[in-house]
């Protein structure tokens, strides 16, 4: 009984993850802010904790964050083969999409309509991106401490145009050792408004 509640479990997250992989726009941050909306507080799949867990693992790896963050709850539900099934219901879609679009395109020599199409596409996905964001901050940045971070490490991406994995390393260590110095401080904080 409990093998059969799993493995519908494991068929209702895949076929979420393939819905979403197909329809969903935005690039990682609009990717990762529905997933919050939609596993964490609308099914509750994955507590609000897990999911802060995942989101920091997946921007610790290099590479797409949604897809990490997807990997992750498929293997925190589901192990080895839950990680592996949301992967691969999340990456297909996409896959099979950009080789459709990148066959019209180079077929049709860079169609104007397919164009702007394109343009249009991509000032909706800036809205959703913005709106992405702000879920974002209001859920990670609990205080002074990572507000200061965060418009750091912004203001030094701005300026030298890439993202430098030392201050990335830097901030991740300073906040690190204040947890180890103070940890009531950062439960307070970082970990704030939690299920």
């Amino acid at each position: 009984h409990t093998s059969n509640q799993k493995n519908k479990s494991l068929l209702e997250l895949y076929l979420y993850f393939l819905k979403l992989g197909t329809f969903c726009f935005g690039g990682p941050i609009a990717l990762a802010a529905t997933m919050e909306r939609d596993l964490v507080e609308k099914k509750k799949v994955v507590t609000l904790q897990e999911y802060k867990e995942g989101l920091a693992l997946a921007q610790l790896a290099p590479g797409p964050m949604a897809t990490q963050l997807a990997m992750y709850i498929g293997y925190i539900r589901g192990g080895f083969i839950g990680s592996t099934i949301v992967s691969f219901a999340f990456i297909l879609p996409s896959f099979i999409i950009v080789l459709l679009l990148s066959w019209l395109y180079v077929k049709f020599q860079g169609l104007s309509l397919l164009q702007a199409m394109f343009y249009g596409i991509s000032a909706a996905v800036i809205g959703v991106i913005t709106k992405g964001s702000y879920r974002l901050l209001k859920n990670t940045l609990h205080s002074y401490l990572l507000w200061i971070i965060a418009i750091l490490l912004a203001f030094i991406t701005a300026i030298t145009r890439e993202e430098n994995f030392w201050a990335f390393l830097v901030a991740g260590i300073v906040v690190m050792l204040i947890y180890v110095y103070n940890p009531k401080y950062m439960k307070s904080s970082i970990y704030k408004n939690n299920d």
